[in-house]
């Protein structure tokens, strides 16, 4: 049951304050002056919430096109599903199992996936902390025309009556993250216990990760591994149980957009998967290089997609590859060379003089430094702008090269 301390959360009153304190607030802060005003109407913990939501709701607006109208919390905000990925989550399980009617999301924090399937299904949230219970209740309602629920129980209590199941096992309940699975609550065995249920009372069941957790094997036999990525950075992995991902061994990388539609995916199965061992050293001069995107690096498969394409290693060891083609390839950023030189900073910081550079991104792998000191020393002050590329590898003898690129 929602505890009732919590319900002024989504009052008329404090809806209605934090609109206009975050109207009044564009840049997400709250002067003296207007805190001062709401201490006439509401006691410290509301105020405190209240102006939560308008530095919130600034840092939510370009993942959630219904932020000016959601709640939010610090936490939950950090930890929650992007708005274009949830979309894609929950038409995914439409595409899977199209007679699902009902959907639970258990560890549902304030609502990001909820929301998304409440667009498509009925839903009941659960949560162990009640004040994201009415968070995630509120948010999930905004623009749905479905049943929208949440329940204040741990997930492993809650009577499951359901066509389909989204969990999103707690990551940090003891304040540290954690990738290793055996530190999740609910626990893994619990969750061994719901995936026993597809194909008998659900019809399947979705499980939120890291990008980096490592699933157990009795998992990947059972089930689809997707790791998707948004923003130009691999947010999440998931794991998809139906009885159609029985010994499937599928993997997969995707990349979704703002709309919630896949910009492209790349799928391998585990059995045709490549290692580096299988991908040749470039050998002669190199014309293109191809980066592969978050998502194939961190569902390794980035060997898998060089071999498809044809690319060679452009250093041993670092996930940079060439091309015979500068063609664009789905998954990969695509650079044009435009010099290659040996990483040595003094005269990258002459070519960078020479060449009017001001604007420089700075790609590494395989050595110490960090983009930002690398930025420092070489001191880009011109007016032109060019990709800086280096790959390197600590464990080769081979000297690190550096390459000035241009996007293709």
């Amino acid at each position: 049951m929602q505890m009732p301390e919590y319900q002024w959360i989504t009052s008329d009153s404090i809806l209605n304050a934090a609109s206009s304190l975050c109207a009044n607030s564009p840049d997400g802060f709250v002067s003296a002056k207007q805190l001062l005003k709401l201490r006439q109407s509401f006691p410290e913990d509301q105020i405190r919430f209240l102006a939560d939501q308008a530095k919130l709701r600034k840092q939510a607006s370009s993942r959630f096109p219904l932020a000016a109208d959601m709640l939010f919390t610090t936490k939950g905000l950090q930890q929650t599903t992007d708005a274009a990925i949830a979309k894609y989550k929950a038409e995914l399980l439409t595409r899977l199992a199209p007679q699902t009617q009902h959907v639970v999301d258990l560890c549902c924090g304030i609502g990001g996936d909820l929301q998304a399937m409440a667009h498509q299904f009925n839903v009941i949230g659960v949560d162990l902390d009640p004040l994201l219970c009415q968070v995630a209740k509120h948010n999930a309602s905004i623009q749905s025309n479905h049943s929208v629920s949440t329940q204040n129980i741990a997930a492993e209590n809650f009577d499951l009556d359901t066509d389909w199941i989204h969990i999103d096992p707690d990551r940090r309940s003891d304040g540290v993250r954690h990738t290793n699975i055996q530190a999740f609550t609910p626990s893994v065995s619990t969750l061994d216990e719901l995936i026993q249920r597809v194909g008998k009372s659900i019809h399947g069941i979705s499980i939120k990760l890291a990008p980096a957790t490592q699933v157990p094997n009795r998992w990947i036999d059972q089930c689809h591994l997707m790791w998707i990525q948004s923003r130009n950075e691999c947010r999440q992995q998931l794991a998809v149980f139906t009885p159609k991902t029985q010994n499937s061994h599928k993997r997969s990388a995707i990349s979704v957009q703002s709309d919630g539609q896949a910009a492209w995916e790349f799928h391998a199965l585990e059995h045709d998967t490549s290692d580096s061992a299988d991908i040749p050293l470039h050998q002669g001069p190199i014309d293109t290089i191809f980066e592969p995107k978050p998502a194939l690096l961190a569902a390794n498969l980035a060997p898998t997609w060089a071999a498809k394409h044809n690319l060679t290693y452009i250093h041993s060891g670092v996930s940079y590859f060439s091309a015979q083609k500068p063609n664009p390839i789905p998954g990969g950023n695509g650079y044009r060379i435009v010099q290659q030189l040996s990483f040595d900073l003094k005269q990258l910081r002459r070519w960078i003089k020479q060449h009017d550079i001001g604007r420089l991104e700075i790609k590494k792998r395989g050595i110490d430094l960090t983009p930002e000191q690398l930025r420092k020393q070489l001191k880009p002050k011109g007016k032109r702008a060019i990709t800086l590329i280096i790959a390197g590898n600590p464990r080769s003898d081979k000297q690190a090269v550096a390459y000035f690129a241009e996007s293709i």
